[in-house]
């Protein structure tokens, strides 16, 4: 295997992507216990047995890692130079999984010193549906360009949420389906208008939702104004996508307004 860096090509790096994301889905047809490790909280057995699996290969391609299940190791932020890390969730909705609701993936992001670079969210449930992008170039869904939505009403939007939405919402109709790298996949086709956190994630939950949205089109932004690309596993932030500025702007002072 070739050692990956800042100065890889993209096509490269999104090839090693697809092979990470078969080890991924290869670990996950030998989970046989969806218990939970006990290490931390929300933590499967599944999600550890993936990491293993994920992290394996990242490691031999040398670059830096930013995983939900084991952390972050072998890069210094803010990136400099040639450094190239990956933010890798190996299972994006593991409790989905744990209960067979077919609506769990692999989430890989390469970082470079100027942000996202290429980004793969390899649905596991069985779908083998694969969102990318590459920075400057486009995003995909199967190798088709995405479309986002052209609505800009909110009255008239469908919402992704994540969390408890306020019983007043602005909104026509929500859906809370469990997975946020993907869910943020479907404002960026347009299958959703936009996508709220009402709670946070860590930033392997979007990071490569992210470029894939950025690429579509589509406005994401921390609902507190912060910045959304962190090195830090400690660091939660609060994701806000749609698919015009009304939208988004409506979505950041409803969610401000429940409160930080």
């Amino acid at each position: 295997m070739a050692l990956l860096n800042a100065q890889s090509d993209d096509l490269d790096i999104l090839e090693f992507f697809h092979d990470v994301a078969d080890a991924a889905a290869d670990a996950l047809d030998e989970v046989g216990d969806w218990s939970l490790s006990g290490v931390r909280t929300g933590q499967y057995k599944a999600d550890v047995l993936v990491d293993n699996a994920v992290t394996r290969l990242l490691e031999r391609a040398g670059v830096g890692i930013l995983s939900e299940e084991s952390g972050a190791r072998g890069f210094q932020w803010p990136l400099r130079g040639d450094e190239l890390i990956v933010i890798v969730d190996p299972i994006d909705g593991s409790t989905n999984a744990s209960k067979g609701i077919p609506w769990f993936a692999t989430a890989l992001c390469a970082v470079d010193s100027e942000g996202p670079r290429v980004s793969l969210i390899a649905e596991q449930s069985g779908s083998e549906t694969r969102f990318s992008a590459v920075r400057g170039s486009g995003a995909v869904c199967d190798g088709v360009r995405i479309a986002s939505s052209s609505n800009a009403d909110m009255d008239q939007a469908v919402i992704g949420v994540s969390g408890v939405p306020p019983a007043q919402a602005g909104w026509w109709q929500f859906r809370a389906l469990g997975a946020a790298a993907l869910d943020l996949c479907l404002v960026a086709t347009g299958a959703l208008d936009g996508f709220i956190d009402f709670h946070d994630h860590g930033v392997w939950d979007y990071a490569a939702s992210l470029l894939i949205c950025e690429e579509a089109g589509i406005m994401v932004v921390d609902a507190f104004g912060r910045d959304l690309l962190v090195g830090d596993p400690a660091l939660r932030r609060t994701p806000i996508a749609g698919v015009s500025p009304d939208i988004v702007d409506a979505l950041v002072a409803l969610r401000v307004a429940h409160g930080e």
